[in-house]
């Protein structure tokens, strides 16, 4: 048999949450993906019914009429718009494009860095992150010239979000060293007045910005996310993008979100998810600027087990480093209330 490359040898395939497993109960509340509790919206009907009209033919490989949607929202150009099959197309393709040396990326954050780093041979570099706190003055310290950095802000799984002059210090590293800085916004919807980082992209020659839409609108059956970066950021993607990866449902609906629509659909279900964040900060004194939470309970794995019992499926952070941690989103009141009063009643439980 063919050996796979040697690159391959120690890898392993990288976790994710939405994996239920086996509950007793017959039906399971999952707080292990961090999506939109309130979505998918309802007007997207009528976006699928139209794409099914389009089965008979190749989707559009430019995705033009979803960049365009994109360019006029962010106030850029097509030409600075990468649509792919999700944020998880997206970041191997910025590996493979610009990852010559070197990959730097957070001790305790989204495994699909590494993983796209380490498949080509680039070498990795891991921040340290004292008290789970990303310091944008230690990720600076360590970048180098044709360096690619993968920040994700808000962070998964911490949730911590780096605002207008963290950011600032990064970019300035990053244009001075001539090094890629790669934002990864996934989350960024559940920010309440975050930065508009994508004002700077036109102006800045070694940014990317990576956007999902599937987190924010619940809709992770269509795999859709678009980047942001200079004109020859993104013609160096578009090389090697695989064909015809965005389907024709993926576009309609992409396209069906990014409107009018989409934006009071955003701002009617985070103020809901607000809300629920304060009644889980209140409980179990954590805070995080994202639609979920990291807790500390000692065990994660049994705690994971022990709350599939109950029928509550959360995410154990083992993989992201944190054995002791489990992370969890932001869902209805009744079903936080649900998960609240069982962790704590496990915990009481372990410690009697």
């Amino acid at each position: 048999m063919v050996k796979p490359r040697a690159q391959l040898h120690n890898l392993s395939v990288c976790e994710h949450g939405g994996k239920p497993g086996t509950a007793k109960t017959s039906a399971v509340i999952d707080f292990s993906t961090n999506l939109n509790p309130y979505g998918p919206p309802g007007f997207l009907s009528e976006a699928i019914d139209e794409a099914i009209h389009g089965l008979n033919r190749y989707p559009d490989n430019e995705c033009r009429e979803l960049k365009t949607k994109i360019s006029n929202k962010f106030g850029c150009r097509e030409e600075e718009v990468q649509v792919g099959a999700g944020v998880s197309e997206l970041i191997p393709l910025v590996a493979h494009a610009f990852a010559n040396k070197r990959v730097l990326m957070l001790k305790h954050t989204y495994g699909e860095y590494e993983l796209a780093a380490r498949v080509i041979g680039a070498r990795v570099k891991q921040i340290e992150m004292p008290g789970l706190r990303i310091q944008p003055e230690l990720i600076v310290a360590e970048m180098q010239p044709e360096d690619v950095v993968f920040v994700c802000n808000p962070n998964n799984p911490t949730g911590q979000y780096l605002g207008k002059e963290e950011q600032a210090q990064l970019i300035e590293a990053a244009e001075r060293l001539d090094a890629l800085l790669v934002i990864d916004e996934a989350y960024v919807e559940f920010v309440p007045d975050a930065y508009p980082l994508h004002s700077c992209v036109s102006s800045i020659r070694n940014l990317l910005i990576l956007r999902s839409i599937t987190k924010a609108f619940a809709i992770p059956g269509v795999r859709i996310g678009y980047a942001i970066g200079s004109e020859a950021i993104i013609q160096a993607m578009q090389k090697i993008k695989t064909p015809w990866s965005v389907s024709v449902f993926a576009e309609k609906i992409g396209t069906a979100v990014i409107s009018v629509a989409g934006d009071a659909f955003l701002k009617e279900t985070t103020a809901k998810i607000e809300a629920g964040k304060q009644q889980i900060e209140a409980e179990f004194a954590v805070q995080s600027d994202a639609n979920f939470y990291i807790l500390d309970v000692c065990d994660a794995s049994k705690m994971k087990a022990a709350l599939l019992e109950h029928g509550l499926v959360v995410r154990d952070c083992t993989s992201f480093g944190l054995p002791t941690h489990v992370r969890f989103s932001v869902r209805s009141e009744a079903e936080n209330n649900l998960l609240i009063n069982t962790i704590l009643e496990l915990i009481s439980t372990r410690n009697r």
